[in-house]
This record gives C-alpha cells, sequence and structure tokens, in this order.
C-alpha cells in the first residue's frame, strides 16, 4: 500500500469517525429530548385525569388535547378500576408494577404493541384520597416524536453517506497534491543510471518541505556514494599497480638469472631479489585481506581480553627482527604501573597485533634509523600507546589524506609502500571503540596515538 494510500484511508476514517460521533451525538440528543417532552406530557395528562376523577365539573372547564393512541385508567387501593377511558384497551397492569407505583409515587414503563412500531409509553402515579391510595395510568404513542426520529435517522444516514464521498474526493486530491513533491523525486530517480554516480535531483532549490529535505539528503548521499566509487577505483588503480610492480620485478629477476647467471653467487642475489619482491607482494596481499576482514566485520562478536603489555612486547620482537638495526626505546609510564585497573583491553588479537606492526613499520621506514620511542601509559579509562620517531614528517595537506587507501605523503613516494597501512590501522581502533590520532611536520617526525578502553 503506498503512503497516498494510506493518507487517505486515515483521513477518511478519522473524518468519518468524527462525523459519525456528532451524528450519534445529534441523534441521541434528540431521543433524551424527546424522551423528557413524553414524559412532560404523560406527567399533565396524569394529573388532568386524577383531577377528573376527583371533580369531573372542574375537569369539563378545562381545555384536555388527548396524546395519539392515549389511555387512562385509576385503580383503587385493591387495584380494581375506577375509571377507564376506554373498555378495549391495550394495556393491562401487573399486581407488582401497581405496587411499585404505590411505593415509589411516580414511575415510568414502556411496553410493546403489535401494531405500532416503536413502544408505547406510560406514567404512573399514586395519590390519597378519602384515605385511600388510588394509582393514576397513562399510557400513550409518541407518533410524531417517532415520526421525527425516523426523519432524522434517515437525514443522518444520507448526510453521512454525502459526506464520506465527498471525503474520499477532498482525500484523494489533498493526498495527491501533498505528494506531489514525491512524485517528482521519485520520477527523477526513476531516470537516474547505475552507472552515472554524477546524478542529482534537482528542482527543488525554491521549495522546503519534506520532499527537499528529503532530496537534499539524497543528493549528499550521492556525493558520498561519488566520493566512495572514486577511492575504489583509484584503490583498484593502486592495488593492481602496487601488486603488478613485485611480480614483474620478480618474473625479470628469474629470467636474467635464468639467462646470465653462472656463478652460484650470483644465481644466490637473483633469488634473494626475487624474495624481496615476493615479501613485498605478500605484504601488500596479506594487507588487502586484513582490510577486507576489517570492513566486513559488523559486530565485535571475536574479542575477547588481552594483555596489552604482551601484545607491545611480541609486537616489539617482530619490529627487531625485521629492522635489527633500528633503535627502538620501550618505555612504561608510571600513569600505567600504578593503575589499579589492570593491563587488559577487549578486542582481536591479530588485528591489533596488525595495528601496532604496521605504525612500527612505517615510523621504522621513515625515520631513517633514528631512535623510535614506544611509550604505554594509561589516561582515563584508556591504555595509551605512543610511537614517535624523528623521521620525515607528513605534511598538512597530506595529512588529511593518509588514511584512503592507496593514498601517501608526497614526500614518501621514494620509500617504498603501499598506503594501506594507516588505512588498515585506523578501522582496526574504531572496531575496537578506540581513538586514533596522527600529528606531524615535515622533517620534525611523527607522533602516533592510540587509545585503547580498559576492560
Amino acid at each position: 500500500m503506498t503512503i497516498k494510500q494510506r493518507i487517505i484511508i486515515a483521513f477518511l476514517f478519522v473524518v468519518s469517525a468524527i462525523l459519525i460521533l456528532f451524528s450519534l451525538y445529534v441523534y441521541y440528543s434528540y431521543e433524551s429530548y424527546r424522551e423528557n417532552l413524553m414524559h412532560d406530557r404523560l406527567i399533565s395528562r396524569t394529573e388532568a385525569t386524577k383531577r377528573f376523577v376527583k371533580s369531573l365539573s372542574r375537569f369539563k372547564k378545562e381545555f384536555f388535547f388527548p396524546l395519539s393512541e392515549q389511555y387512562e385508567a385509576v385503580y383503587d387501593d385493591k387495584n380494581k378500576i375506577v375509571y377507564t377511558s376506554d373498555a378495549n384497551h391495550d394495556y393491562f397492569p401487573e399486581t407488582s408494577l401497581l405496587n411499585q407505583i404505590r411505593a415509589e409515587k411516580k414511575v415510568y414503563f414502556t411496553y410493546k404493541n403489535t401494531r405500532l412500531g416503536y413502544p408505547k409509553e406510560g406514567l404512573g402515579i399514586s395519590y390519597w384520597q378519602n384515605g385511600r391510595i388510588f394509582v393514576v395510568i397513562v399510557t400513550a404513542y409518541d407518533l410524531h416524536g417517532h415520526n421525527m426520529s425516523d426523519t432524522l435517522r434517515y437525514s443522518i444516514l444520507i448526510g453521512n453517506l454525502l459526506a464520506w464521498i465527498i471525503i474520499s474526493l477532498t482525500g484523494y486530491f489533498f493526498s495527491k497534491r501533498a505528494m506531489q513533491p514525491f512524485d517528482r523525486l521519485n520520477a527523477q530517480l526513476g531516470e537516474a543510471a547505475i552507472s552515472d554516480f554524477g546524478f542529482r535531483i534537482k528542482n527543488f532549490e525554491n521549495e522546503y518541505n519534506e520532499a527537499s529535505v528529503l532530496a537534499d539528503a539524497i543528493n549528499q548521499l550521492l556525493e558520498k556514494i561519488q566520493k566512495l566509487g572514486e577511492n575504489q577505483k583509484r584503490f583498484i588503480s593502486y592495488a593492481s599497480h602496487e601488486l603488478r610492480t613485485p611480480l614483474t620485478v620478480t618474473k625479470g629477476v628469474l629470467q636474467t638469472s635464468l639467462a646470465y647467471d653462472q656463478s652460484e653467487d650470483a644465481q644466490k642475489n637473483s633469488i634473494q631479489e626475487a624474495l624481496t619482491q615476493v615479501d613485498r607482494a605478500i605484504d601488500l596481499s596479506n594487507n588487502l585481506l586484513y582490510l577486507t576482514e576489517v570492513e566486513s566485520i559488523s559486530s565485535p562478536i571475536f574479542m575477547h581480553s588481552i594483555n596489552i603489555l604482551e601484545l607491545l612486547m611480541d609486537t616489539i620482537d617482530v619490529i627487531n627482527q625485521k629492522y635489527p638495526k633500528q633503535p627502538l626505546n620501550f618505555k612504561i609510564d608510571d600513569s600505567f604501573t600504578e593503575s589499579e585497573e589492570g593491563e587488559l583491553v577487549n578486542g582481536m588479537f591479530h588485528l591489533l597485533r596488525s595495528a601496532l606492526i604496521n605504525v612500527l613499520d612505517n615510523a621504522c621506514k621513515y625515520s631513517n634509523k633514528k631512535p623510535i620511542s614506544v611509550i604505554l601509559s594509561k589516561e582515563s579509562h584508556f591504555l595509551k600507546v605512543e610511537i614517535k620517531d624523528q623521521g620525515i614528517g607528513i605534511s598538512k595537506e597530506d595529512i588529511q589524506n593518509v588514511f584512503l587507501p592507496m593514498m601517501r605523503g608526497k614526500n614518501s613516494t621514494h620509500i617504498q609502500g603501499s598506503g594501506i597501512g594507516l588505512t588498515l590501522v585506523k578501522k582496526i581502533i574504531e572496531i575496537h571503540k578506540g581513538k586514533f590520532d596522527i600529528q606531524s611536520e615535515i622533517n620534525q617526525g611523527t607522533c602516533v596515538c592510540i587509545l585503547l578502553p580498559i576492560v
């Protein structure tokens, strides 16, 4: 069901409900008025009948109009009829009703007459005369009132039917007009090509409504999708280039070795160069696989407690083996040793290890063998790892782009790298609900700060 149809149905339901409630109020208000008016008329007839029985001469002087189907009767204290207006009457009261009238002084009642469409109404009152209690009963049929009720009910039914038709048409045109901006929006979206990332919704500049807000939101989303598509193309291009380069070099080295290397030492050198290029391709492939794994994680369901000190020592050991001549200073701050909260973080060991290795590997590559500091401390409810180097640094223009896949600083092109490391690190830290920050200046070094929440 479309929104337009829902608006029509809701509008029709609400207005119809209000109209029906109002109609019921009018009808039952009239019925209450009719009953009260009939009761007043019955009271006047019973009083007239009582005066008639008491003083016939006085009653004859009064002007008295009977009601439709009116019948009067007077009963003595022994339930015998003292007076009746019609011997062939249609009502014979029960003894219980006569006793009830004597007890309550005044009783209204109704009874069914097969000749009439509605019940007849009656009133009984009691009075004392000459030490005896008499009961006066008057019944009548409110012909005029019931005819008015039928006319009113018929008028309400026809009026509600016409109103329902008018409400339906009004709701249709109202919803059509209200949904017109969304129809234009939908029409434009239907014209967009799947591969057209430059598509934008138009013709909403001079309007401000829900459709224009939605159009702006869709345009913003399309801009993000366009940037994502461009980044994806650039990523695929760079990744293909980075993978092709070491494979091409490896192939060339091996072909040259087969053709020209005669000595064992020359063959070993060629094999070593080929292995270096293979390692480069493997590192790039591993980073791409890690990046794919990280981007596919929707919830941290495989996380467990990790000892941050053991993780750092393992990472530093890996870096020392890869860069044996690189000075690396590891320091544990007093804020960490004095902390009572422990040294555990919640996470995935292999991903955190990959993130720390990438950061330290970058520091080693770009520091030109100058000392690197690794500081472990505690800050609020986080464990803080700072990695400082004295390398070439990152410019202010490049520091915003280093987190994009395959993007590297302009001053790092002469150093071997893939441009995936920091992208991977940032995503891993975000998955672990941590914080990641880089501060850097050209030729002054770089400081990477990683904060991970304490278990």
